[in-house]
Formats: C-alpha cells, structure tokens, sequence
C-alpha cells in the first residue's frame, strides 16, 4: 500500500507542500500553527477547526500504524475537489498546478516516477465547458505515467471514454457507493424486530433474532457496490480499474477485495453532499436552504461548521454542501490490505476545499 497525499483547490496550498509545513511533525506542531496564523489566517475562527486536531492525530495515528517513516516516500498528489461542482478549475489554474506539482518533484526527488491525478466532481451544464477545457488541457500533456482523473459524474465518464482517451479513470467517493450515515455506527446495535417476528417469543428468543439481525446488518453496512459482479462488469466495460472508499472503523469487511486498485481516503470519510450549501449563508444570509444555482463565491475556502456530538467518538463538520466525519483508529485495518501494492492510502491532512 502507497500513501497519496490529497491537497486542497487553494493553490497556495502547494506552497504548503513544497515547504513541507502540509504535515505535523511532532514538535514542530508549534511551527506549523504559527504558519497558518502567518499564511492563512482565514482558517482560524474564535475556536480552532477540529480539522487541526484531527490532522495531528491522523500523522500519529499513520506512524504508530504503518511506521515511522512512512511520510518518507510520497508516491502521488490527489488535486482539486471531489464534491462542488463551482469548485470546477479553469485551464490556467490547472497549468500552475502541474508546475506546482513539478517544482514537488524537484524539491522531494520521488523514488519512482510520480503522476498527476486530478479529482473531479459532479458537474452540470453550467460548469461542463471549464471541466472540459482542463481534461483537453490534462489529455494533451506528454507526461510519462499517464495523469488520472477521479471521476463522480456519469457523463464525466462518457466524455472521457469518447474524447480524453490518454486519462486513467478512478471512480470516486461519490459515484461508488457505500452507507456511511453516522446513525448506522450508533444505533445498529438497537435492533427493533418486526412484531410479527417476536410475539409469543420468550426474551431468549427476542434476544437470539435481535443478534441475528445485528450479524446481517454488519455484514450489510460492510459493503460496497465493488463488491457486486455486476458492477464489476460495468467497471471493466468502462477501463476503470480504481474505485475510492473512506476509511471506515469497525468495518473490516470493506477492504477485503484483491480484484481491483482500492483509493482509502483517510482520515475524513464523507457522509453525504447536495445542492444546498449552508456554508455560503455564512456571508449571505440569504442563500440558506436554497440550491446553488448560480455561480458561488467559493465561501467555502474562509470557513467550515464544526457540529457537537457528545453521543459518539468522531468528529462532524460541514465545509461547502458536505458533510465529514473523522475517522482515526487504523487497527481495523488489515494487514493483508496494507501488503497489497496494488491499494493506495490517500491522506487528506485537511478536507479538500
């Protein structure tokens, strides 16, 4: 398993990376909050996002799991956003991305030869043409690995199959399923049969068709549609040979398939997005609970919303029209998945916006 780091929209979040300040290193945790009071203040409100805490957390938890010196060999760069479509580049941000990501290979000499993956939302007509204008862009690059595209749209996929043939395609988070509502991981052990199922039943009884359930539950919720023949089929079909999945704890069950390139998001798992983003309201009032329709301001790269859940052990922000939740413990995952060469660790320090 590789590890892939996953970067911001904000370009000067490259800036970040070349300087090596993206990650914490232990003491200099001190270094790296001066640098972001200094570079960014507009990441800071009245009360530090949890996704400082969380990000300094997830390093250790990664060198106490996978080893010390595992941030040594940074095999890829994840860039862009994988869930706003008003987050779509245009052509002259993607070109400062790749000298970006070059001036990377220079600064960090790689130990074998890197590519460019760009992430890509779900786009609609609106934004379809400046999402163009960067696949043509990417298509007509002479890099040696071929760049790779994360794709969450059905027609993002169909354009590239017709037109952009020189792309890899990985299927992201949003386009390959998978349940992660924070209620299953909270309540799926309250097991409620149906009536009809429990009367005239002693408690032992209730209690022996409560655990069955539970058992397919788990079972369910640990899950994806990679792991239906069908969808491989379709994956075949259509080149893909990748799909993305967050890192899930105590679902062990997820990552046990050898049949195809598994992208782990880590240490953010997203929940759910759609068209209404509270986090535009901030500033606009007037945008609360209404779709984005238009083009949007891009509030989402001043502030996000950090919701208190005293009931669970994660922890929840909203940043633009999604929700993640934290997600540390890596003991749930297996060692056969850290042994395959063919699974990538994609590490998000922070959630991409």
């Amino acid at each position: 398993m590789e590890l892939f780091i996953h970067i911001w929209t904000n370009l000067q979040y490259f800036d970040l990376l070349n300087k090596w300040k993206i990650l914490s290193q232990w003491k200099q945790d001190r270094e790296l909050a001066s640098f972001f009071m200094e570079n960014f203040p507009w990441e800071l409100a009245e009360n530090i996002s949890p996704q400082y805490e969380v990000n300094f957390m997830a390093i250790r938890e990664i060198k106490k799991r996978l080893g010390q010196d595992y941030f040594n060999k940074i095999s890829w760069i994840y860039y862009w956003s994988d869930n706003c479509e008003y987050l779509t580049p245009t052509k002259i941000e993607i070109d400062k991305a790749i000298l970006y990501f070059r001036e990377f290979n220079k600064n960090f000499p790689p130990h074998k030869v890197r590519t460019f993956t760009f992430v890509t939302p779900y786009v609609g007509n609106k934004m379809m043409e400046r999402l163009e204008e960067s696949l043509e862009y990417l298509n007509s690059l002479n890099i040696k690995n071929p760049i790779e595209v994360v794709v969450n749209d059905f027609w993002v996929l169909r354009i590239i199959n017709k037109k952009y043939t020189n792309l890899k395609i990985i299927f992201g988070r949003l386009i390959h399923k998978l349940l992660k509502t924070p209620l299953i991981d909270t309540y799926w052990y309250e097991a409620h049969p149906a009536w009809e199922l429990i009367k005239n039943k002693s408690e032992q009884e209730k209690i022996k068709i409560k655990n069955e359930i539970v058992k397919w539950q788990m079972k369910f919720y640990s899950s994806s549609e990679v792991s239906l023949d069908i969808y491989k089929t379709f994956l075949k079909k259509h080149l893909v040979e990748r799909v993305a999945l967050d890192y899930m704890e105590k679902r062990e069950d997820l990552y046990k398939n050898n049949q195809i390139g598994i992208d782990l998001y880590y240490p953010w798992a997203l929940i759910f997005t759609w068209r209404l983003c509270d986090t535009s309201a901030i500033e606009n009032p007037s945008r609360w609970m209404y779709a984005i329709d238009d083009i949007c301001p891009r509030t989402c790269d001043k502030y996000d919303v950090s919701y208190k859940i005293k009931t669970v052990w994660y922890n929840m922000i909203q940043r633009w029209n999604a929700w993640y939740r934290s997600e540390l413990n890596l003991d749930y995952l297996s060692n056969e998945f850290i042994n395959n060469d063919n699974n990538r660790f994609v590490f998000a320090p922070f959630i991409t916006v």
